[in-house]
């Protein structure tokens, strides 16, 4: 059996309305065979532990789970003028679409990208993308 984990990332607002507005706005499905699950959480969460170490304490250890990375800060670490952060948000997305790929997860999505000084209908938006995942995880 397998199931389709949603996200999002970005924003429908205006690109140009603020300084930390996206220029694009994304909707992902990652398909998951359930038997992968268990090993694909510990092998995230290492990652995690691994890159950001500082956020995780004496939490037990699923409660880690609870502790985001964000693509926003990938994304600044990525134009950071320090090398060694460029370097880190590298080997993270490389690390994590390692373990993506090694439990032959599929990505079903829908990108925009916004024009200059218009904002995107967050309804019509998320309506759309989460009907047409849920069609192609359908037929797959």
């Amino acid at each position: 059996m397998h199931i389709c984990y949603l996200d999002e990332s970005g924003g429908c607002e205006d690109p140009d309305s603020n300084s930390a507005a996206t220029p694009a706005m994304v909707i992902l499905g990652l398909i998951v065979d359930t038997a992968s699950i268990p090993a694909l959480t510990r092998e995230f969460l290492t990652l995690k532990r691994r890159h950001f170490p500082g956020r995780f304490h004496g939490d037990r250890a699923l409660d880690h789970i609870l502790r985001e990375v964000k693509g926003s800060e990938i994304l600044q670490m990525t134009r950071s003028s320090s090398r060694n952060k460029r370097r880190q948000a590298d080997i993270f997305r490389s690390e994590l679409l390692d373990i993506v790929e090694s439990h032959k997860c599929l990505l079903v999505a829908r990108v925009w990208i916004k024009e200059a000084g218009r904002k995107m209908s967050p309804d019509a938006s998320y309506c759309y993308a989460v009907q047409d995942i849920s069609s192609h995880f359908n037929q797959f």
